[in-house]
């Protein structure tokens, strides 16, 4: 996958917050959702083990952005490399899920369209599982650009910079801020927004430009990673 032209992949990178601001309004606005997010509370526990100590109102907060059914996409960025090397980037920012996610799908069935391999950090177990369940949630069938479960291992048109950087490797650090610092590359983790500070962000500070500026340096973080490895291919 890694020498596929540069000029085909599809650099992608999508925020999340938890679906209601905190954990009083989302008991409100999805009363069922919140009882099946309380029944999995032990799950969120074994998983970050640090959270011992919160409440479900914090690890509410601190987590539900992580998973599909708990969370919404506010932001997705895209960008490729034209024929001249120039970035080309198209970013979508909206508090309605359903309309970003559709004028996301249209971009994703145009591109799908020109063989382009959708490239991101952690892309096949966050970006694209979490893309099409939020799709599917808000009634928008997900573009076969998106691998699904029935998609053939040779037909998947995605390379993940995380996969790469473990190297078959089970466990191993594969971070995208440790993966650029150990590439002398700059992390896009040194912004005032990163990504465990989207959800207070978004729903309490409304920052939403410095959001889409986050979101869209880790797609050039992307761009700039790949580069470095064609090199060595």
């Amino acid at each position: 996958m890694l020498h596929t032209p540069i000029e085909q992949f599809l650099f992608v990178d999508i925020e999340t917050v938890g679906i209601s601001s905190d954990y009083k309004n989302f008991s409100k606005d999805y009363p069922e959702l919140k009882e099946s997010f309380d029944n999995y509370l032990d799950w969120f526990l074994k998983r970050f083990p640090e959270d011992f100590q919160l409440s479900k109102e914090e690890i509410f907060v601190n987590r539900a952005a992580l998973v599909p059914e708990f969370c919404k996409i506010i932001c997705v960025s895209f960008a490729f490399l034209d024929k001249e090397g120039t970035i080309r980037k198209q970013t979508f920012f909206n508090s309605d899920e359903g309309q970003l996610l559709r004028d996301v799908n249209n971009l994703l069935n145009r591109t799908a369209k020109l063989n382009f391999v959708i490239c991101g950090h952690n892309i096949k177990n966050f970006d694209i599982p979490v893309l099409a369940k939020r799709m599917i949630v808000n009634g928008i069938l997900p573009s076969k650009m998106l691998p699904s479960y029935d998609t053939k291992p040779w037909e998947v048109k995605a390379f993940d910079t995380k996969e790469y950087w473990q190297y078959g490797m089970f466990g191993a650090l594969s971070s995208l801020d440790l993966m650029c610092k150990s590439l002398g590359i700059e992390s896009s983790k040194n912004s005032e927004v990163t990504g465990n500070k989207v959800h207070n962000s978004f729903w309490i500070d409304n920052k939403y430009d410095e959001i889409q500026e986050y979101c869209e340096k880790d797609v050039e973080v992307l761009i700039n990673i790949v580069q470095k490895l064609k090199k060595l291919s």
